[in-house]
């Protein structure tokens, strides 16, 4: 039982490091001008059911007492426990090597771009993520180089609660818990449906197992060590924490929705000297 309890937390740490990366990849990306997916071309037929699901109209918050609590509790797990580890990782090891990590687990969930991009019947960023793949398991060891960049197949991130936004789902109400980080009703959904998915989740073996660990544990830390200072500043220059939070949840997931084809407004500044965000922006 202790075990099946370690793995459920390492899974939810995972989990908790996805969505941060989300919600600050999609920051950085508002600070820096367009993305390289604001020229893409989208259906209209998306865009328009994927305005009527993720507009202004998706940033309810009726259960919003509880979010706070639940939000408290986070802050005070992330001042005692996730910043401190993360400062540690930090300090033993080279930025190079922190970029290299967050290269190769971001190609790790490539696999999972790929199949929400079919999903969503975006074939020409489709055959764009198949080639990344490809290109940066190879040639890019394992993803810790980013080779694919540089032939002109940019990154770019897909998962099911995007997919379903696409599909006309709505997304329901904001929700926040410990450890899994902000939400909405649909995007619960989708964080579920993408662990079903995941190939490790169906695999049964120690070595399985230990996979799952070393690549949730690693990738939570990764996450957290790489906005250490964006959401330290956001916390220090907001005069509601919570509220600037869920503002950039919610808006960068509408841009993401989008593929970039909107802007966010209205954001805290969190400044353009934290290299670190334009880095995870480039793989991401």
């Amino acid at each position: 039982m202790t075990q099946i309890s370690n793995l459920s937390g390492m899974a939810s740490k995972f989990r908790l490091a996805v969505l941060i990366a989300i919600l600050l990849s999609g920051t950085a990306t508002a600070q820096q001008g367009p993305s390289e997916q604001a020229g893409e071309s989208i259906n209209a037929d998306r865009l328009e059911d994927a305005i009527k699901a993720s507009g202004p109209d998706a940033a309810r918050d009726p259960w919003e007492g509880f979010n706070r609590a639940m939000f408290s509790a986070q802050t005070l797990l992330d001042d005692t426990v996730l910043v401190p580890i993360s400062l540690g990782y930090r300090a033993v090891t080279p930025k190079r090597g922190r970029r290299g990590i967050r290269r190769f687990l971001a190609n790790l969930r490539t696999p999972g771009v790929l199949l929400n991009d079919l999903l969503q019947g975006e074939f020409s960023r489709a055959g764009k993520t198949a080639a990344r793949f490809m290109i940066n398991s190879t040639i890019g060891a394992g993803g810790f180089a980013d080779p694919a960049a540089l032939l002109g197949h940019k990154a770019h991130r897909e998962d099911f609660g995007q997919t379903l936004a696409v599909w006309g789902v709505d997304s329901g109400p904001y929700l926040f818990l410990p450890l899994i980080g902000p939400s909405t009703a649909r995007d619960t959904i989708g964080n579920g449906a993408q662990v079903f998915l995941d190939p490790l989740f169906h695999i049964r073996t120690p070595p399985a197992n230990i996979g799952r660990l070393t690549r949730a544990g690693v990738g939570g830390i990764s996450a957290r060590e790489a906005f250490i200072e964006p959401l330290a500043e956001m916390r220090e220059n907001s005069l509601d924490y919570y509220a600037s939070f869920r503002s950039f949840y919610l808006q960068s997931r509408q841009r993401q929705i989008l593929n970039g084809q909107t802007d966010l407004i209205g954001l805290p500044d969190i400044g353009d000297e934290f290299d670190e965000l334009e880095e995870l922006d480039e793989i991401e």
